[in-house]
């Protein structure tokens, strides 16, 4: 081999690795995007896993035939650009589809949209392989394939514990320039360097601004006033009073709004007689737990999954709330609630106001077996707060079968179990001791046997806050409740919740909830096992051509890598932080 040939050789190994690196960062950054667009859903999975394949393929199919070794070479870094005019094609989605603020921005309304932002890097990425393949002689494209395996790992591995913090336009800009150095540093490694520290200083700026532009496209009031792209979601918090806090373009809270938080966290303290352990979880971002450690309680727990939410947070909304987490009853954690609570129980009150499970992660908490979680490690009185993002006057549709759904799951753990109305329903659940009440009067006392002063609250309001005539109705609905209950491995409430929540724009998922809802998984699955008998007995009597083959293989393995990241988002880790990896 002369050594021209080496040298090429060598030049399309390390562009292969570079190729895969491309293309990890690439490809999980547009599901990262994807997923932010659709409120943190996991539905955004398979449709930019299918684009992303056919844009391959397509890429794959046109290589083969056209393409030269210098436009080989360059695609790696045509890919990242690709990636990034994808990024902002999915922040700038409400702009262009006429969405308005609050909208969640679904597969099928945009399309059009999710197409061009995935199949131009996921062709760039496919029309390179086969050329660079060719260049690696007999044997290329086995050699190539594990080749940008290895750029793949890597690329993942940096993505989810290097640059995904910085956001996503950062991580374009550092992305590129370790491409422009892995590729310069064998012939030129100053201006290898060179090019790596003017993209890292590029990032700043550049997520700065896709951060504010995004802000105006989405159409929210207020202006951007903070911004963090965390391992779990993307924060922004829009200023004024009282500020506003958004996780994934969706309203997490109002900081300070003391006519709604205020009431609410006494009363989330009163449905217990004397709660002296508290396990406290989606009461901090709107500062609820401030008020709830008012109460003579030995110690509250405020659990948070996303740890650099609550490092943000103080800074964010100033000294008063960092004040009121200076109680020393009140206690912050920044981790796993499925891991805190059999932790550090027994408990005498569990309260779960994080929200409707729209997603398989937030589904976590509202489970049947996490339900018996909270059981086991609750004391004998111990009582169990749920809340639901739904209003009690209107109890139809998605919004009914949800509540029915949760409320038939906790009373196949909980004897008792009451509901409080109001603009978000409170599902309150007891054990067998458990003096479970929400008559005004009770709750009073309660109250006064506590001594607590509060200017802000008057006990008179708890009659305005649980509407006895009101809670009289829904809790007639509640008790007659008698719907399929939902556990990890049947999650039945995510595409309700998720149906309420896309219902604001055009509603697919609520069409496609309400159809499935009422059907047994058993006929499916017999007939999915009939067709597979059906193939493997076609198979053996006959051998298949190898396209055939190569597209079962396909098949079960991306069915396969779709079940196995929704278990681990379902079990023990987010997807949004560890896609690369």
């Amino acid at each position: 081999m002369s050594e021209l040939d080496i040298a090429s050789h060598t030049d399309a190994r390390r562009t292969v690795i570079v190729l895969g690196f491309a293309t990890a960062i690439a490809q999980a950054l547009l599901l990262r995007e994807a997923m932010a667009a659709m409120a943190g859903s996991e539905l955004a999975w398979g449709s930019v896993m299918a684009l992303w394949l056919v844009g391959m393929g397509a890429g794959s199919r046109c290589g083969t035939r056209w393409g030269s070794d210098r436009l080989a070479h360059t695609l790696p870094f045509l890919v990242m650009l690709l990636a990034g005019t994808g990024v902002v094609l999915f922040r700038a989605a409400p702009a262009l589809t006429g969405a308005a603020p609050g909208e969640t921005l679904t597969t099928w309304h945009a399309l059009w949209l999710w197409t061009i932002a995935v199949l131009p890097a996921a062709a760039a990425g496919g029309l390179a392989f086969p050329i660079l393949a060719e260049g690696l002689g007999d044997s290329g494209a086995g050699r190539a394939y594990a080749l940008e395996a290895v750029g793949a790992l890597v690329g993942g591995l940096v993505l989810s514990f290097v640059l995904a913090p910085l956001g996503a336009a950062a991580a374009i800009c550092v992305g590129t320039g370790l491409l422009a150095a892995a590729l310069v540093w064998p012939r030129n490694r100053v201006a290898a360097a060179l090019l790596l520290l003017m993209a890292c200083a590029a990032a700043g700026p550049a997520g700065n601004l896709l951060a504010h532009a995004a802000w105006r496209w989405v159409g929210h009031p207020g202006s951007l006033s903070e911004w963090r792209e965390t391992h779990h979601q993307r924060v922004e918090l829009a200023g004024g009073t009282p500020n506003a806090l958004y996780a994934d373009g969706r309203l997490v809270a109002a900081y300070p709004d003391p006519f709604t938080t205020i009431p609410r966290a006494h009363l989330l303290m009163l449905l217990h007689p004397n709660p002296k352990r508290v396990f406290a979880l989606g009461c901090l971002t709107d500062g609820s737990v401030g008020h709830m450690a008012e109460h003579p309680v030995d110690e509250i727990v405020t659990v948070e999954e996303d740890p650099q939410l609550v490092e943000v947070l103080p800074t964010w909304y100033g000294r008063e709330f960092q004040q009121s987490l200076t109680n020393p009853r009140l206690r912050t954690v920044a981790s796993d609630p499925l891991r805190v609570l059999p932790r550090e129980g027994p408990w005498d009150l569990v309260v779960l106001r994080d929200g409707n499970p729209t997603t398989i992660r937030h589904n976590r908490t509202r489970t049947l077996e996490f339900f018996r979680t909270c059981h086991r490690h609750m004391n004998d009185d111990g009582v169990l707060v749920i809340r639901l993002e739904i209003s009690d006057v209107y109890l139809g549709g998605a919004a009914g079968r949800l509540l029915e759904v949760l409320a038939s799951t906790l009373r196949q753990v909980f004897p008792q179990l009451v509901a409080v109305p109001g603009e978000e329903v409170l599902l309150v659940a007891g054990r067998s001791r458990a003096r479970l009440s929400v008559d005004p009067a009770e709750l009073e006392r309660r109250w006064a046997r506590r001594g607590i002063s509060n200017s802000s609250f008057e006990p008179e309001m708890l009659a305005l806050v649980v509407d006895p005539s009101r809670a009289a109705t829904l809790n007639r609905v509640v008790g007659a409740a008698s719907a399929p209950v939902n556990t990890t491995s049947h999650p039945r409430a995510v595409l309700l919740a998720a149906g309420l929540l896309e219902a604001r724009s055009r509603p697919s998922i609520l069409q496609l909830s309400r159809s499935l809802e009422g059907r047994a998984p058993t006929p499916l699955a017999f007939g999915v096992a009939i067709l597979a008998v059906g193939l493997l007995a076609f198979a053996g009597a006959r051998r298949p051509p190898a396209s055939a083959t190569a597209a079962v293989v396909g098949l079960c393995s991306m069915g396969w890598w779709l079940l196995l990241i929704a278990s681990w988002q379902a079990t023990l880790g987010s997807v949004y932080a560890e896609i690369g990896a």
